[in-house]
């Protein structure tokens, strides 16, 4: 496949297992692939969060000199992919171009905020006046400096299911209106019409529209790489294979045509930054 593009998960993807931000070989990487086609970042994490934390880390380990050539091709599908970015060079700062709506017709946001972090308390704590659109809740270990990457996990997969319990009390058929991801360390809850597929859309459009790039319907052209595809990850609607040719740096779904594994040239399966690091290789080389 001839890609125009590629999207990336951020933790666990660019990131190894437990780390929040890439190494150099990572950055140096994601820096040869932009200067080949446009990369964007498919995360749960809001612009304030990824720029600190994702972004800076990244500038950190490319030259000066190199800056502008890597920021002019970068794109930011921040908060699971209900709002997009793409980076200026003229404002040197990311612009929105587009947003999706909280649907509060299933209910207000503030207040499932408010019914979830009492929900959770003792696992989680839900974040307050950080997210545009979406409610994240994060484990109690979020702000502990050295964790058991485990035990994040498991605290994560304890809010995933609260979660869900306190949706279905509000309404059995929430998934009408909100998706729920379990990023592996923490959950988010999503507009439907919001997840990480439409932002495989909405950046298959902005292709299409602002630099003319020739991509299908389905945007096979975006390589789409993530590590949580499973029914409750926040991957799922990322590579389940509707949009993009996705791949998987995580869970493997029998049977199932996609996402793809990444395997090295013995057809071993290269996981998390490692395999990341191998397939943009592979697609440089």
């Amino acid at each position: 496949m001839d890609y125009k593009a590629a999207m990336f998960d951020f933790d666990g993807t660019i990131t190894k297992k437990g780390h929040f931000a890439p190494d150099k070989d990572m950055t140096d990487a994601l820096f040869r692939l932009s200067q080949e086609m446009p990369i964007g970042f498919c995360t749960g994490r809001q612009l304030e969060s990824f720029v600190s934390h994702g972004l800076d880390e990244l500038l950190i380990n490319i030259d000066k000199n190199n800056h502008e050539a890597f920021l002019k091709n970068l794109f930011l599908f921040g908060e699971n992919g209900a709002i997009g970015y793409f980076f200026s060079t003229q404002s040197n700062n990311f612009e929105e171009f587009y947003r999706v709506d909280w649907p509060s017709s299933f209910i207000d946001e503030d207040e499932l905020r408010n019914i979830l972090d009492e929900a959770v308390k003792g696992v989680g704590s839900v974040y307050y006046n950080a997210h545009r659109v979406v409610v994240v809740i994060r484990t109690r270990l979020h702000y502990q400096e050295h964790k058991d990457v485990e035990e994040v996990y498991a605290l994560s997969d304890q809010l995933y299911k609260i979660t869900l319990d306190t949706l279905r009390s509000i309404t059995p058929d929430f998934e009408k209106y909100v998706h729920v991801g379990n990023s592996g360390i923490g959950v988010v809850v999503c507009p439907a019409d919001g997840d990480k597929d439409t932002g495989i859309q909405k950046f298959a459009e902005f292709l299409r529209e602002k630099r003319g790039e020739n991509i299908g319907e389905k945007a096979r052209e975006i390589v789409v790489v993530g590590d949580r595809p499973e029914l409750s990850g926040n991957d799922h609607y990322f590579l389940n294979g509707q949009y993009g040719t996705p791949y998987t740096v995580g869970s493997l779904i029998k049977n199932a045509k996609y996402p793809m594994p990444v395997l090295d040239n013995k057809g071993h399966r290269l996981l998390h930054a490692q395999g990341t690091i191998h397939l943009i290789n592979s697609i440089l080389a």
